[in-house]
C-alpha cells in the first residue's frame, strides 16, 4: 500500500507536469511558506534540528525564486523581487540564529501575501481566452526572375 508521502509526491509531480510557469512559481511559494511554518512550529517545540532543516528548505526556495527571475523581461519588478528575496534570506538567517519567532512569522505573512498575488495571476490566466493559434507557415515561391537584358554591343 503506498504511503501518504508517496501519494502526495505523485500528486505534486503530476501537478507540475501540467502546470505553467505561473503555477509552478506558486507551488514554489507554497513550499517556502510551509517551510517557514515548520520552522515556527519547531521553535515552539524547541526542536533545533527541525528548525534548521525547515530554514534550509526556505533558503532553497529563495534560491530557486531568485534564479527564476528574468531581469530583461521583468524590469523593475524583477529587480524589486530580487532584492526582497535577498532581504528575506538574510533576515531569516539572522532570525534562525537568534531564534526570533516574530521574524519568521513576518516573512511567512509576506510570502503568503505575494503567493496570493501569484494566485490572482494564475486565475487571470485561467480565465483568459487561449492565445490564437499561429497560422501555418505558407510556402512562398519566388516570382520568376526577370530576364537579363540582352548583352550590349557597346564597348568603351
Amino acid at each position: 500500500m503506498p504511503s501518504e508521502k508517496n501519494i502526495a509526491l505523485a500528486y505534486q509531480q503530476a501537478a507540475v507536469r501540467g502546470a505553467n510557469s505561473t503555477a509552478i512559481t506558486g507551488m514554489i511559494f507554497d513550499v517556502g511558506i510551509e517551510s517557514l511554518h515548520r520552522a515556527i512550529r519547531a521553535i515552539d517545540e524547541g526542536k533545533v534540528e527541525e528548525r534548521i532543516k525547515a530554514t534550509n528548505k526556505f533558503f532553497e526556495v529563495v534560491a530557486e525564486l531568485r534564479s527564476a527571475l528574468d531581469y530583461e523581461r521583468g524590469g523593475k519588478l524583477a529587480q524589486r523581487l530580487g532584492r526582497f528575496y535577498q532581504l528575506a534570506r538574510n533576515q531569516i538567517f539572522s532570525a534562525s540564529i537568534r531564534v526570533d519567532r516574530p521574524e519568521f512569522e513576518k516573512y511567512a505573512n509576506l510570502f503568503t501575501e505575494i503567493r496570493e498575488a501569484w494566485r490572482r495571476v494564475e486565475e487571470d490566466h485561467a480565465g483568459a481566452p487561449a492565445a490564437p493559434e499561429k497560422p501555418p507557415l505558407r510556402t512562398v515561391t519566388a516570382a520568376p526572375a526577370e530576364p537579363a537584358p540582352p548583352p550590349s554591343s557597346w564597348r568603351a
